[in-house]
């Protein structure tokens, strides 16, 4: 179905560019990311190369995007107003998935020669989450200002804490010497996170 003007609703749009993310997420995954092309990427998802750069860009772009898209996840979470131990209980099974650990792999093989890549990456992943972190933290922590504390500080905590919830369990999952957490472990491992920061998770 289209538009009175020809234009494609936008509820297929967003079908499109998830189909196009999940072949460009295979290729990376089966071809690596130098050897994917958006050629390549046009041709699994049956789609014209014009249409696959007006979606994204360039490769980066989809790299990118594919990244973004698990932390769409763990934004859904947050915007929801969830609690801290969901928001981070959903951080966990979400950076911990095969997907997300496969994506990692390639860009930290890849990030010496391709450093743009890199950026990206950490923009659209890490640093994301940690703001999300971060406001989740602020929030459950409202009321009188808590002494000594500061937006310094306050962005210290989310980092730590994000660095905690991917921990060793996270370089065992990059390492392939573990498998992809259960949503019970994943809870686990949130509410352990935050009991050792000196966060009491909610029941």
């Amino acid at each position: 179905m289209t538009t009175a003007r020809g234009r494609i609703p936008d509820s297929q749009r967003s079908e499109r560019r998830a189909r196009m993310l999940d072949d460009a997420v295979a290729l990376f995954l089966a071809e690596g990311y130098a050897s994917t092309s958006l050629d390549l990427v046009a041709q699994r998802s049956s789609a014209s190369k014009r249409t696959v750069y007006a979606y994204f860009t360039d490769k980066a772009g989809l790299f990118t995007a594919a990244v973004g898209r698990l932390h769409d996840r763990i934004a859904e979470t947050a915007e929801q107003s969830a609690p801290l131990l969901e928001l981070c209980t959903s951080l966990v099974e979400t950076l911990h998935s095969d997907e997300a650990v496969a994506l990692h792999r390639i860009v930290v093989g890849e990030s010496t020669r391709f450093p743009e890549l890199a950026r990206s990456f950490y923009v659209a992943g890490p640093a994301r989450s940690t703001q999300m972190l971060l406001a989740a933290l602020r929030a459950a922590d409202s009321g009188p200002d808590r002494p000594g504390t500061s937006d310094a500080s306050d962005a210290s905590d989310a980092e730590r804490l994000y660095a905690l919830l991917l921990g060793e369990p996270h370089r065992r999952r990059l390492l392939g010497l573990t498998p992809a957490p259960t949503s019970e472990d994943s809870a686990r491992h949130a509410a352990e996170t935050l009991r050792a920061l000196g966060h009491v998770p909610a029941d």
